[in-house]
């Protein structure tokens, strides 16, 4: 799976700041080791020649009760030392051999330091008085002020600001970078794309500028292409009508007028598909649509156009089923289709089978058109979603301007869906086009 850019520079950050963070934490507590064990080893070395002192200025049945006090307020119990008792090192071997050193140095050569006598563990230190042997066993907090754990819990604090701070940095990098992605997303749509801040580091700075000044060059293109088709609509649809209105009124016979007629319509729908094609942006009145409220438009004309009798159209759609979105835009996507399956997919008896379907889709819809004519070849699907493509002299003869793909294509991606064509191994052509709910949905 490929990872996003966020994704990859926080895991960059975190992981760089991270390491840095244990290598400084190791460097430091092998700094700080020795200097620690000295200050266990004086603090030891104190308790020792303390009650070494007490025990030696006290006689007698003093010496029991003073053994009694030590153990019961200060915790720490001295007990005779045994040629049989089995004791063993400190847990943290380099750690204990420091703070040993320290103390044969200022205790004598036979002091001792360890971790557990006869399985009692401790801390334990072995030394003399008068010679004889004993073993002191000090209160386990001691332990506890000197224990390592607590840098694992400073190292877990360092590691959840690293964390947090490569998460910090990584969203400030990639937020221009979002924001573009964003903004190019809008410009494929068709939508007019929001000026992007020209503030920035120097080198989003630029990408920004150039961007807003692209996306400024591309809306005064789109104005101008729309009030030049709509200048070219306008000059053309009305010699159309005079020529109509000529044709109606001449002395011609009927198949004639009816013939020049129909040529007349066919550069009328063509003139409108140019217009339609060339149309900016996407419609903002998105509400809440029927499905087959619309579908039902859309078929009822194609059920009373004059070559209904060779056309059969089957639907399904899923009960209840609405898209939130322009029923402008799925009725033209439905009837361009419909249109296209009807021109061009008439099977060997000269009747057109077209099945319609439209069903939920995650977000969105599925809508499907499939017809059972000659189809065409797989790799030549692609080239149909080209604007002003027809596949051969066939097609050709059908008139048409072959933009009628191409503007479900647009509208598709207008509402970030897509269409796609398959060629069904029993014939025909298949078209499906998937549309996402709009974003106030």
């Amino acid at each position: 799976m490929r990872l996003s850019l966020f994704t990859r520079t926080f895991a960059l950050i975190a992981l760089v700041v991270a390491a840095s963070l244990i290598a400084w934490l190791q460097l430091f507590r092998a700094a700080e080791l020795q200097p620690r064990a000295e200050r266990l080893a004086g603090e030891i070395t104190s308790v020792v020649n303390l009650t070494r002192s007490a025990l030696l200025n006290t006689a007698g049945e003093g010496r029991l009760e003073l053994l009694a006090d030590l153990a019961r307020d200060e915790g720490i119990r001295v007990l005779p030392a045994e040629p049989g008792d089995r004791a063993e090192g400190w847990p943290d071997e380099r750690f204990g051999e420091l703070v040993e050193e320290r103390l044969r140095a200022l205790l004598g050569a036979q002091t001792r330091l360890a971790g557990s006598v006869d399985g009692d563990g401790g801390l334990w230190i072995r030394f003399d008085i008068d010679g004889d042997p004993y073993w002191m066993l000090l209160d386990p907090a001691r332990l506890q002020r000197q224990s390592q754990r607590s840098w694992l819990g400073w190292l877990g604090i360092a590691l959840l600001l690293a964390v947090a701070g490569a998460l910090s940095v990584s969203r400030v990098v990639n937020r221009p970078l979002s924001n573009l992605a964003a903004a190019l997303d809008r410009v494929s749509r068709g939508e007019p794309p929001p000026t992007l801040p020209e503030d920035a580091p120097t080198e989003l700075a630029e990408v920004n500028r150039r961007f807003n000044q692209m996306a400024a060059d591309l809306a005064a293109l789109e104005r101008d292409r729309a009030e030049a088709l709509a200048g070219i609509s306008h000059d053309i649809r009305t010699p159309l009508t005079r020529l109509r209105m000529e044709i109606e009124l001449s002395p011609l016979d009927a198949p004639t007028r009816e013939s020049m007629a129909d040529e007349i319509d066919r550069i009328d729908a063509i003139v409108g598909q140019f217009v339609e094609f060339a149309q900016p942006g996407r419609p903002s009145a998105d509400a809440p649509v029927a499905v087959a409220e619309a579908f039902g438009s859309v078929l009822e004309g194609f059920r009373n156009a004059p070559d209904s009798a060779s056309l059969e159209l089957v639907t399904q759609v899923s009960a209840g089923l609405a898209w939130y979105g322009s029923a402008t835009c799925l009725t033209r996507i439905v009837s361009n289709l419909i249109e296209n399956a009807r021109r061009y997919g008439a099977s060997a008896d000269g009747r057109t089978r077209v099945e319609v379907s439209a069903r939920r889709h995650g977000r969105g819809i599925e809508l499907t058109v499939r017809d059972h004519g000659q189809g065409v070849p797989a790799n030549q699907l692609e080239r149909l979603l080209r604007p002003f493509t027809r596949l051969d002299e066939e097609r050709n003869r059908h008139g048409g301007s072959g933009l009628g793909l191409a503007i479900v294509a647009r509208l598709a991606r207008r509402y970030g869906g897509e269409l796609q064509l398959e060629s069904p191994a029993d014939g025909g052509l298949l078209a499906r086009v998937r549309l996402t709910d709009g974003p106030n949905h």
